[in-house]
């Protein structure tokens, strides 16, 4: 498992690459809305940077599905 030193960010764009979800330091995580507006079911890309505990930098992305 890989120690994070340093968090970076962590963000969720929906298809049209439009920022759908930014998460601040202690946050809980993505409700699945836009603002206030319940996001529909769909496929959402997501990418993580930070420092590791080998003081590099990791960057990764991938994909997740809301389901509703």
């Amino acid at each position: 498992m890989l120690g994070i030193k340093q968090f970076h960010y962590f963000r969720i764009y929906n298809r049209w690459g439009q920022l759908v979800y930014d998460m601040p330091n202690g946050h809980r995580g993505w409700d699945g809305r836009l603002g206030n507006q319940l996001q529909q079911t769909g496929v959402f890309v997501w990418i993580f940077s930070g420092i590791g505990a080998d003081n590099k930098l990791h960057t990764q992305k991938g994909t997740v599905t809301l389901i509703r």
